[in-house]
């Protein structure tokens, strides 16, 4: 087979390996488990848990709308009460009296322009006005007026949030119940280290603002129950007994849907969750979840992962990961995939057991160096026969000079050859070598991105107030607190600008120092088809220095920290082979 004909047939064999691969190294490692932890962020559900003072003053100094609304929320619990059916507003349990709740909601209201009375109309139902239901909930509602479903009353919501209360405590206390469930604070007590909470801040449903501007204490996964535990809203098993993303809330449901038999109107079959909303719901909960793939953890922590909820404030339990169960993802999965993830976890809790921004960057610095490492040990030969190429220009540029009608002339072409594969012989290099570690080369690339996409420890923490899970993008988007660098808009700014500037470097390092090589015989380079391929390679080149800058603006910011490091490497790695063979030369 001719040398051109067997580069064609490599280069399409590696793009087909290619793509093979970049389908098969991003399996997604998350556990249905850790969808159901993941979830439960977005949809923390309705009910505002507050204390008997609180609960107390917006009843009786309320405005008229919030008012109304609790009263007509006692009213039905009262008598759902007398049925056996949950409360969604008082006191949440008869055992405390430390716990009370309410919906609030948004409704249509009017007022006689006579006599000044106010009127609200629960049965006019708009949206939830608590800012924990602000996110995910609020969107689905709004898909599902759109499409015209019928939207479940706000009954059925909130005595979904109390059923998920009480399997959350009976989760957690599967012994001692009932002692925990009066025993309980809302969170907002100057005792909260003693004691275990329902809600998850230490104020009762704080803004994103407050929350992000870091105004409120988050309460820890061990010491909130909803925090913590309000994941089973979602987990479950199947009837196969397998782990489920939906197997509790399908059970929860059931229950509703045995207590809308009971005669209480708002809880009638009609009120429920139907199945039209059913489907939407389950649709954008798993659209929003399966996007996630942070779920790559070597070893427990009860502190949790990640950036989750619509504050990005959630850190979540994630079920730890072994090689069995990446060999169970696929055969690239166990071999290179999990072999990065637990690099990273080893160096980052090796030097900050608690994950809070700077162990990854240097986790992610020895990983790069170690991938790098054992890359320029198997591709070392590849990479001098590219210098070599590089050196020889001068006399590459003589034997195409002597052949111009190459391009259309057969002859010509296979004299070309001839002592082009000559003169690379001569030097000793192979450039098949060189395509052979390419293809090598991609899948490992790819794997390396799948492992550090998919560590839980780089969604974790921060470094100058940049989320390492966060894309490049989304942060430089987001301008609120400019000047300032609140939410890590300079970090962004900076790091991807030296990003791309080392990428365009270290891509462009080879091409000049050729160039430089090949200034004095730039006037014999008359053939058409090398000035062909150098404008094929030239071409090559600005499209992976586009396509790295590119991807390392809207992959997460761990990405372009791993580019940065890795345009450096190959930087000094180019100079250091150009300096071998230039002193090889001087000895000669």
């Amino acid at each position: 087979m001719k040398t051109k004909t067997l580069k064609k047939a490599l280069g399409l064999a590696g793009l087909g390996l290619g793509v093979a691969l970049l389908s098969s190294c991003t399996a997604n490692f998350c556990s249905q488990n850790d969808l159901a932890s993941i979830a439960y962020p977005y949809d923390q559900g309705v009910t505002v848990y507050l204390t008997k003072a609180e609960f107390d003053d917006l009843r009786n100094n309320g405005d008229k709308l919030t008012k109304a609304i609790i009263e007509q929320e006692m009213a039905w619990s009262d008598q759902a009460e007398a049925l056996g059916l949950p409360r969604i507003a008082g006191q949440t349990y008869a055992s405390n009296e430390r716990i009370y709740q309410y919906v609030p909601y948004i409704c249509e209201a009017t007022v006689d322009e006579t006599t000044g009375e106010f009127n609200y109309l629960p049965q006019k139902f708009v949206s939830f006005s608590s800012n924990k239901a602000s996110g995910l909930l609020t969107t689905i509602l709004k898909s599902a007026v759109n499409a015209k479903y019928r939207i479940p009353s706000v009954y059925y919501f909130g005595a979904l949030d109390h059923l998920v209360l009480d399997h959350a405590i009976a989760t957690a206390f599967p012994t001692d119940t009932d002692a925990k469930k009066a025993s309980l604070y809302v969170g907002s007590e100057a005792d909260l280290g003693l004691n275990y909470c329902v809600n998850a801040y230490n104020v009762i449903d704080p803004s994103t603002d407050q929350i992000e501007q870091k105004l409120v204490k988050e309460i820890s996964n061990s010491q909130s129950i909803l925090r913590g535990y309000g994941k089973y809203k979602f987990a479950g098993v199947n009837e196969k007994g397998e782990a489920a993303m939906w197997g509790n809330f399908d059970i929860l449901n059931d229950e509703i849907a045995v207590m809308s038999k009971t005669g209480f109107a708002p809880l009638g079959v009609a009120q429920i969750m139907g199945s039209d909303f059913e489907a939407l719901y389950k649709t954008q909960v798993n659209t929003k979840v399966n996007n996630i793939r942070s779920c790559i953890a070597t070893r427990d922590n009860d502190d949790g992962y990640g950036h989750y909820g619509t504050s990005s404030d959630w850190r979540v339990r994630m079920d730890t990961k072994d090689w069995g169960y990446a060999w169970s993802k696929g055969f690239l999965e166990g071999l290179l995939v999990y072999p990065v993830s637990w690099l990273l976890d080893t160096f980052a809790y090796g030097m900050d057991p608690a994950l809070s921004g700077m162990g990854q960057i240097f986790a992610l610095i020895f990983v790069t160096l170690i991938v790098r490492g054992i890359l320029l040990l198997v591709s070392f030969r590849s990479t001098m026969d590219n210098q070599k190429t590089q050196a020889i220009q001068p006399e590459l540029a003589k034997i195409q000079a002597k052949y111009p009608n190459a391009n259309t002339n057969q002859n010509e072409r296979q004299r070309l050859s001839q002592e082009q594969m000559a003169l690379y012989k001569r030097h000793g290099i192979h450039p098949m070598r060189q395509i052979l570690i390419l293809i090598i080369q991609f899948p490992v690339f790819i794997c390396v991105w799948s492992g550090l996409q998919g560590a839980a420890t780089l969604a974790t923490g921060e470094v100058l107030n940049v989320r390492l899970s966060d894309t490049i993008q989304s942060i430089l988007f987001n301008t609120n607190g400019l000047p300032s660098n609140i939410h890590g808009w300079w970090t962004a700014l900076i790091l991807f600008l030296l990003m791309a500037a080392v990428q365009v470097f270290a891509m462009l390092l080879p091409r000049i120092i050729a160039k430089r090589a090949t200034k004095n015989v730039g006037k014999l380079t008359a053939n058409p088809a090398a000035n062909q391929q150098g404008k094929t390679m030239k071409w090559v080149t600005y499209g992976m220095m586009i396509f790295t800058i590119i991807m390392g603006f809207m992959l997460p910011s761990a990405m372009g920290v791993y580019w940065l490091i890795g345009g450096l490497i190959s930087i000094i790695q180019t100079l250091i082979t150009q300096l071998i063979l230039s002193l090889r030369k001087k000895r000669k």
